[in-house]
């Protein structure tokens, strides 16, 4: 007698069977390592964005408080400023804003320095400008 062999069929290629649970798990963490740090790169991108946008809301409420003092609407002496209707921010910040003037060399002349402070999350942001404005 003869062996005979017996035709065992192929078994499909590795590459029709598909993904091994392995190379499942694999892809999907690094997946979510990537979504991880997508998330996170986006909280920092939006706390900066509130920061910058608060910053601008306190440039302009100092500016707003200087063009007033320069219009002659508000009188050139030291103290805490209330905006009231004059000025809105834009992000959601209250905003406190202070002068302090200081009489200069030539008469009628005075240096003033406006503060607009706001707290922005749990940091305390300041923006001053200082100029000189002549009295009346």
């Amino acid at each position: 007698g003869r062996d005979m062999a017996t035709v065992v069929p192929r078994s499909r290629r590795r590459s029709d069977r598909g993904f091994s649970l392995l190379e499942a798990i694999a892809a999907l963490t690094i997946f979510g390592l990537a979504i991880l740090v997508a998330t996170g790169f986006l909280d920092v991108q939006m706390s900066a964005a509130r920061r910058y946008e608060a910053r601008a809301d306190l440039v302009r409420a100092a500016e707003t408080v200087l063009e007033s003092v320069r219009g002659g609407v508000r009188p050139i002496t030291a103290g805490d400023v209330d905006l009231g209707d004059e000025f809105q921010p834009l992000s959601a910040i209250t905003v406190r804003t202070t002068i302090g003037v200081t009489p200069r060399p030539v008469p009628g002349l005075y240096e003033v320095r406006v503060e607009a402070r706001a707290m922005v999350r749990s940091e305390e942001m300041v923006v001053s400008i200082t100029t000189q404005v002549w009295g009346p």
